[in-house]
């Protein structure tokens, strides 16, 4: 079968003598073949079609207000927390995206690339570059400039902590834009793995010339270049002239700066000294912010926040306590109470997703046999003492709270909280591993690759170090294929699996969102929610 493509009608223009002799290049959407997988081809995307309709003005500042600071720099091979309030952002602007995973669906689509094709057992994909590509320094983003990213994420002298993701793979150049990319084990779903996590190019010239201080001296093929870096304060970056696609992007330049509380960063776009805003994780600020005259740009998602237990240390590499916490929680309770109006997801996947369930089953609520647990646990020296380890952003601290505020009902069960900052956390829960009760949030417009990363043994993201050897066949099993109904025969397994195990427990739907000002325009949400910023815009 062949891949069938969906012209949905916009077009964006590459600049002169940058492919094909400046020919228009039309947004596309490709669908998979059976037989050969899912082919990524075009530039697709629009944030509405009201949008993709309105003609964008050229010139003016946009002022973007994030969560927190780029403390670590801007290396693509350093970064493995994409948030959107934090640096997620800041590297689409930089260095653009070769791929690029709509916020919503999940689907892939081409922008710094031109395809990502699989062969028919997904173990070689062929990924192939749009001509005239170039990093602000003038060198060319060819392949092998991807293939030298993707080796430096691979040395162990890197110590990237996104090598997982690509370990054992090896890297051919077959011409200047084509590279071939050989997976230790095969992959249908990889398309998803490169536009989520590998998807920024840094250049091979920069990293060399100034290895000891590139992550704060960043250089890529982006749609802007960094112009004014303020550190601690503010950075401003200047559009990129030679960028692929012709009239983009359209402002002039766009600054960002982190104010660390939510509110406050919807307050200064409402006084009109920003024009957008990522609050973060509360989506109760999204609806006040509209109660207030902005505007919501959303892309709802499954997954979502999630409590996490740390497996390997007591009390919770005992699963009966795990379980007695599962039991004694209340999650729609919980997610009304932590961010109100929200609701607690039935399944790991999205309501619209293919893969969410006809009849969900999670885990309801049981006070008794959850009181039943903690006091068998203690009758036998295993008492369920426990400390949550979070910051004291309001989300994860509300969690904390309440967590603490219902287990206190219960006999037998003990919890204190631990506030640490944003530093001491990413150290000590995502690096160290060195806590008992944490949290993270994790999105899941389709299983993969996020959930892959979650509960996979070896897991990017799996800091409960869960080992679960069925959930690890059947992570297998869905990136065998491209078939949903088999993969979503998988992922009901895998669901069944987390549920009884409870490594984790989701506690609110999830649903990626930016506030902005009625004047900012073209805003398209990719990944876990960051924007594309080649299509920004400001109306006059």
């Amino acid at each position: 079968m062949q891949a069938a493509a969906n012209d949905i009608g916009s077009q964006r223009q590459r600049a002169p003598g940058t492919g094909a002799e400046g020919e228009t290049m039309k947004i596309r959407t490709v669908l998979a073949a059976a037989a050969l997988g899912a082919t990524v081809l075009g530039s697709a995307g629009t944030a509405s079609l009201a949008q993709a309709q309105a003609t964008p003005t050229r010139g003016g500042d946009a002022t973007i207000i994030l969560g927190v600071d780029a403390v670590r720099g801007l290396d693509p091979a350093f970064l493995f927390n994409l948030t959107p309030s934090g640096d997620a952002n800041r590297m689409a602007a930089i260095y653009g995206v070769l791929f690029w995973s709509d916020a919503k669906t999940g689907k892939v689509n081409a922008s710094l690339g031109k395809s990502l094709t699989p062969d028919k057992t997904g173990a070689t994909w062929t990924l192939v570059l749009n001509p005239g590509v170039a990093f602000t320094d003038g060198t060319p983003l060819d392949a092998a400039a991807v293939k030298f990213n993707y080796e430096r994420i691979q040395n162990k002298a890197t110590a990237s902590p996104l090598a997982g993701l690509i370990a054992g793979a090896q890297f051919k150049v077959v011409d200047p834009l084509t590279l071939a990319i050989t997976l230790a084990a095969p992959n249908m779903q990889f398309d998803k793995v490169l536009s989520t996590s590998l998807t920024h190019i840094a250049s091979p010239k920069a990293i060399t010339e100034r290895p000891t201080d590139y992550a704060h001296n960043p250089v890529g093929a982006g749609p802007f270049m960094v112009g004014t870096w303020v550190k601690g304060d503010y950075q401003k970056l200047v559009r990129n002239p030679n960028y692929l696609v012709k009239g983009e992007p359209h402002l002039d330049s766009v600054t960002f700066r982190a104010i660390r509380d939510p509110g406050q960063r919807i307050n200064t776009v409402l006084t009109g000294a920003a024009h957008a805003a990522i609050p973060g994780s509360d989506l109760a600020f999204a609806k006040s912010a509209q109660r207030s005259g902005l505007a919501v740009s959303s892309a709802p998602a499954g997954g979502g926040p999630m409590v996490m237990f740390n497996l390997k240390v007591p009390p919770f590499n005992e699963a009966r306590a795990r379980k007695a916490v599962q039991l004694a929680l209340d999650v729609q309770d919980f997610a009304a109470v932590i961010d109100p109006g929200s609701s607690a997801p039935l399944s790991l996947y999205g309501p619209t997703s293919p893969f969410y369930p006809a009849k969900p089953a999670p885990v309801a609520q049981n006070k008794e046999a959850a009181q039943k647990l903690f006091d068998e646990l203690a009758a036998e020296g295993k008492a369920v003492n426990f400390k949550i380890t979070l910051t004291a952003s309001g989300l994860f601290r509300r969690m904390a709270e309440y967590v603490q505020s219902r287990l206190s009902q219960f006999r037998n069960v003990t919890v204190s909280i631990e506030v640490v900052d944003n530093a001491t956390l990413d150290k000590r829960v995502f690096r160290d591993r060195n806590y008992q009760f944490s949290a993270q949030i994790v999105p899941v417009a389709d299983p993969e690759p996020n959930l892959y990363k979650l509960l996979r043994t070896d897991g990017q993201t799996n800091y409960m170090g869960y080992s679960n050897p069925a959930v690890d066949a059947a992570l297998e099993a869905a990136r065998a294929t491209t078939d949903t109904a088999a993969r979503a025969d998988a992922y009901a397994r895998i669901e069944k699996a987390v549920w009884a195990d409870a490594p984790v427990i989701p506690v609110r739907n999830q649903e990626a969102y930016t506030v902005h000002a009625q004047s900012l325009k073209g805003l398209v949400l990719h990944g876990d929610g960051s924007l594309l910023y080649d299509r920004l815009w400001l109306s006059r």
